[in-house]
């Protein structure tokens, strides 16, 4: 029979998991992504053309990075006259990476105790 403390630690291994096969999570995964995330936090808000002309992909393939980045809440964005400006999502991006330490902290000591600190 599991006792509540087995449960809670289920729970929080559980919600751990489904973090890590977030779509947030899988947005970060992607190289082409990570650099677009780069360039924004040096650059800051940057229309599409900007962003292509410092990245090695086409056009068309930033643009759809882009849009799912913006889709997901990684990025902000903003259309003015014919550009669409991209930004870094900051609150959304930081709440999102602090969830994923704080269930992290709740389920590691009890799942991976070994090498594990608080």
């Amino acid at each position: 029979m599991k006792t509540i403390l087995d449960r809670t630690i289920e729970k929080s291994a559980e919600e751990l998991v489904a973090i890590l096969d977030s779509k947030f999570f899988k947005a970060l995964s992607e190289p082409v992504r990570i650099e677009i995330i780069k360039f924004l936090i040096l650059n800051g808000r940057s229309d599409i053309a900007t962003i292509a002309e410092n990245l090695p992909q086409d056009r068309s393939v930033i643009s759809r990075h882009l849009q799912m980045m913006s889709k997901e809440g990684i990025l902000l964005s903003e259309k003015v006259t014919r550009h669409v400006y991209y930004e870094m999502n900051g609150a959304l991006f930081i709440d999102r990476i602090q969830s994923i330490l704080e269930k992290c902290k709740e389920c590691m000591p009890q799942c991976c105790p070994t090498g594990s600190s608080n």
